[in-house]
């Protein structure tokens, strides 16, 4: 079985709260370290960055190892049968461990990149009504696939069923099961859905911007 690719986000965000853990500090004591270096940070910030809900951006990544003393490598490392998804790009820990070191991967050698797989259109039916429920609550067409793409991204590399399962188990014992299920799959739908409408609305911000930029230029 081939490994399932994790964002690098993820991988970051999960090395990040490792290595905070581990120097024994509080959200609170790297926002104040944070800001003394000119970052906006609040507690709050480290808590959205560590559940996944506030991406790093490329210029904390290069701040970060300074922050907490460490090389960034120890930022986007991971397993050794782990592989990176950069960005759609999939790359080995080995690559990664390079790339953190500094080093430029100069082929397209199996040791650094792996080939995609082909994404397995085996939807489940929570994944097929869930894109027709998005489809209908955004009046525009979710296909399927996009769907199955986006839950990997939020929920590291887990899907729909797999997310909601691992959900319910945290609940166990809490009133009826199927009304669990229920809330559970609502909330699940409720992620997608801010995912997609967010994504989507950047995409077409990035469209509309180069079109406004030539209306102003017009106008001159």
């Amino acid at each position: 079985m081939s490994p399932r690719p994790i964002p690098y986000q993820a991988l970051i965000r999960r090395n990040l709260r490792r290595l905070r853990t581990k120097f024994g500090l509080r959200q609170e004591d790297l926002a104040l370290g944070a800001r003394a270096r000119g970052l906006r940070w609040t507690a709050s910030t480290v808590t959205a960055i560590e559940i996944g809900r506030r991406p790093i951006t490329a210029g904390e990544l290069l701040l970060l190892p300074t922050l907490l003393q460490v090389p960034l490598t120890e930022l986007v490392s991971g397993d050794q049968d782990e592989v990176a998804d950069v960005d759609g790009v999939l790359v080995t820990m080995a690559a990664m461990d390079q790339i953190g070191h500094g080093g430029a991967l100069t082929e397209l050698d199996s040791v650094f990149f792996v080939t995609p797989p082909i994404v397995e259109m085996g939807a489940t039916d929570a994944e097929r009504k869930a894109a027709k429920s998005l489809s209908k609550a955004t009046n525009s067409t979710i296909p399927v696939r996009e769907l199955i793409a986006t839950a990997q991204l939020l929920w590291e590399g887990r899907r729909l069923d797999e997310e909601r399962d691992r959900r319910l188990k945290t609940t166990q014992g809490k009133g009826n099961l199927a009304r669990r299920r229920g809330h559970i799959t609502g909330l699940l739908q409720k992620e997608l859905l801010e995912e997609l409408t967010g994504s989507r609305a950047q995409q077409v911000a990035h469209a509309v911007r180069p079109s406004t930029r030539r209306i102003k230029e017009k106008r001159r």
